[in-house]
């Protein structure tokens, strides 16, 4: 702890200091990271020796008209021409200035960039995380234009040290930022399909062999002037490796089919959504900076610096809460929630992160929690049976956390801090320790 508060007492040493300190990245806590994340940020703006910032003169009425030009986005392609600068925001006849003005910019940008009737984004969990719709460009020619932007705006506000009113899903955080892709991110996307995945597993090699699989999947895309059945739509064979239409999956290769699979099945249907967002974040967060950034933090960290965790209501949360295996009067429930309140708000985000996917409560609740494809489904703590030696695991699927009966509420903390803020893992895999 001491070693932490001395780091964060100088920004621009941690920065300086950095690659040393990632042969351990667990000594540095969050607010450390977002230090160290400030001082790289404006070394590159005092590096480069750029002008005070870009000034933005905008309408009320569209804040979007010109902004493509403003931020150096082709308004057609999506491709990026600019450099590390901070922004300035005004409002066309009006003399206020301030920080203000940008804060209340970023909001209302983003917000009517990611509704949901813009049709540039999708939900499947009743309006909880937001992740690029695969058909974007059937709603807008210009969409990559926008998946752009945003990520212009995402690395200005990582700059200006504010937060996006937008909760995007882990799993297409992961792949703008370049995080390996696993089954249980198929989750997201299709939680039935990551279910007969994960099963998979723990079929012997004969049935593994039964599924009569290869490394070629079909997928159904959109196709503007392909119409079958009253439906743009058609259905295509994809090859996840050279030659895969020619190798069949069997127990020695299912490991690398179920990786294949999960990225082509995440991030295969959204490939130029998710490049052109990198490319337009890439202005602040290059490859160098993005590699330093996977090495200590979590998705979960980074979805807390870009979007933040609004304050969570830890009454309304127990209140809300179901127990599976549990009762009220158990003590390892009652040791939880102490733990709970315990913790500082960013700590919440990660917690409510590692059980439901997201740092951000529902606006109208606990009560009206989803889960995935807009079914109400309230957070659960269910009783592990598997052994105290292991970490507490969640099902994101089912906002459920799924929590061994520690002996005592000491090793409890120990292990949910463990599980839930020192580690990226919050699947089922998560091994025993």
């Amino acid at each position: 702890a001491a070693f932490c508060a001395q780091l964060r007492g100088d920004a621009a040493r941690i920065a300086s200091s950095f690659p040393a300190l990632l042969i351990a990245p667990d000594l540095l806590d969050f607010q450390t990271k977002r230090a160290w994340l400030d001082a790289a940020l404006r070394r590159k703006v005092q590096g480069g020796a750029f002008d005070a910032g870009i000034n933005l003169v905008l309408r009320r009425d569209d804040m979007l008209e010109g902004l493509c030009d403003a931020l150096g986005v082709h308004e057609h392609t999506g491709q990026v021409n600019a450099q590390p600068r901070g922004v300035n925001v005004s409002f066309s006849g009006e003399a206020a200035q301030g920080d203000g003005l940008r804060r209340e910019w970023f909001g209302k940008t983003t917000r009517e960039m990611v509704d949901l009737g813009s049709g540039l984004f999708v939900t499947l969990d009743g309006g909880r995380t937001l992740q690029p719709n695969p058909e974007s460009g059937a709603h807008a020619a210009d969409h990559l234009a926008h998946f752009a932007l945003l990520g212009r705006i995402a690395g200005l506000a990582l700059y200006h040290c504010e937060q996006l009113d937008v909760s995007w899903s882990p799993a297409f955080l992961k792949a703008a930022l370049g995080y390996t892709i696993n089954v249980e991110d198929v989750a997201s996307v299709d939680p039935e399909k990551c279910d007969n995945l994960l099963k998979m597993r723990g079929y012997t090699a004969a049935e593994v062999e039964g599924c009569c699989l290869s490394f070629e999947v079909d997928s159904e895309v959109a196709q503007q002037d392909f119409v079958v059945d009253g439906s743009k739509r058609r259905r295509v064979s994809v090859e996840l490796k050279p030659g895969g239409a020619n190798v069949d999956v069997r127990a020695d290769n299912l490991d690398e089919y179920l990786q294949l699979y999960s990225e082509h099945r995440f991030v295969g249907a959204i490939k130029e959504q998710v490049n052109a967002f990198r490319e337009g974040l890439g202005v602040w967060l290059d490859a160098a900076l993005v590699a330093k950034l996977r090495s200590c933090c979590t998705v979960g960290e980074i979805q807390l610096m870009l979007c933040g965790a609004k304050e969570i209501d830890v009454d309304d949360w127990q209140a809300s809460a179901g127990l599976l295996g549990y009762s009220g009067e158990s003590d390892q429930v009652k040791w939880f929630w102490a733990v709970v309140r315990r913790m500082a708000p960013e700590e919440h985000g990660k917690l409510l992160h590692f059980c439901t996917g997201s740092v951000r409560a529902p606006a109208s609740g606990f009560a009206n929690l989803m889960g995935y494809h807009g079914q109400q489904q309230r957070f659960t703590i269910e009783r592990d049976p598997r052994g105290v030696e292991r970490l507490p695991t969640a099902s994101t699927c089912f906002n459920t956390l799924k929590l061994p009966q520690y002996a005592t509420p000491q090793i409890l903390e120990e292990k949910l801090r463990l599980s839930t803020m020192g580690v990226e893992g919050f699947h089922e895999g998560a091994v025993a320790v």
